[in-house]
């Protein structure tokens, strides 16, 4: 009886295992089908037809709608967000049309900052830590660790060379408007930063290095 027993768990366990085999058209058992077939939803372009994806549906919905019906229905047009008035553009965006290559142009560009210097001075300072720090070192005199580097065999070799001292003769005419074009832009060694530092803190760090060249 025992050994019956044993064969049923058995034979039990194998068709467990082979239930989760995938290959070919079939992909195996799904465990959590809401995690492989999640919903997708496009802020402008909804997909009001509940219908859709019913040949996919793995679960139900409590309104019934297929898998691929992402529309929101408390949206008087259906739509997770609404398309925004034309010609607008996003709060405290300010556009940089200047191409890489104007930095005449740029220098002549005045900040648009106003208010408590102290405070623009202090998260000036934040931000130059977290994105400038690096390279161009705590006081701005091209000695951060990419610049210095390490030392072999006595000798202290950077990983990058050329990188600048913001204190030399060579930059410390320069102005606010040529230090946020080339953060934006980029300049020799330099890489831009445009797509990671919003245009209000690069002005706040420009601000922030001509404090560190008085």
């Amino acid at each position: 009886m025992t050994s019956v027993l044993n064969k049923k768990l058995a034979a039990l366990t194998v068709l467990a295992l082979a239930s989760c085999k995938a290959g070919g058209d079939y992909q195996g058992m799904e465990y959590a089908p809401n995690m492989y077939h999640s919903v997708a939803y496009e802020p402008y372009t909804q997909i009001t037809d509940k219908d859709a994806g019913r040949w996919v549906t793995s679960i139900e919905y409590e309104d019934g709608h297929a898998e691929y019906y992402n529309s929101n229905n408390l949206n008087p047009h259906k739509m997770n967000m609404r398309m925004p008035p034309p010609h607008t553009v996003s709060r405290n965006y300010m556009p940089y049309r200047l191409p890489a290559d104007s930095l005449e142009v740029a220098a002549k560009k005045v900040s648009p900052l106003k208010g408590d210097e102290k405070a623009i001075l202090a998260e000036g300072k934040v931000l130059y830590e977290i994105y400038c720090d690096h390279c161009h070192g705590a006081k701005g005199e091209g000695d951060g660790k990419v610049a210095t580097g390490v030392t072999i065999d006595g000798v202290e070799r950077g990983f990058y060379a050329g990188v600048a001292n913001l204190k030399g003769d060579a930059y410390k005419n320069i102005t606010e408007g040529h230090i946020f074009h080339v953060i934006t832009m980029g300049k020799g060694l330099m890489m831009p930063h445009g797509s990671q530092i919003s245009p209000e803190d690069r002005w706040k760090i420009a601000r922030y290095v001509k404090s560190l060249q008085q």
